[in-house]
């Protein structure tokens, strides 16, 4: 599985609202990386990590209000 991609292509190709939840992932990656990558792969937002208890407190946050 590259990036996710299977995982979030599959979530993307069910009917609403299961196709529209946000996707969320977790990576080693850098920012410069991931960006293009998150995109083509139907992914919302990523975390880097080590994950931070703040940085994951606002992703969701920020997922969560949009929903």
């Amino acid at each position: 599985m590259e990036f996710g991609s299977d995982f979030s292509r599959a979530i993307r190709a069910m009917r609403p609202p299961i196709s529209n939840i946000p996707i969320i992932i977790l990576t080693t990656l850098s920012i410069k990386e991931i960006q293009n990558k998150c995109i083509e792969s139907g992914i919302n937002d990523y975390l880097a990590k080590p994950l931070k208890t703040d940085e994951l407190e606002k992703v969701l946050a920020k997922w969560i209000r949009k929903n």
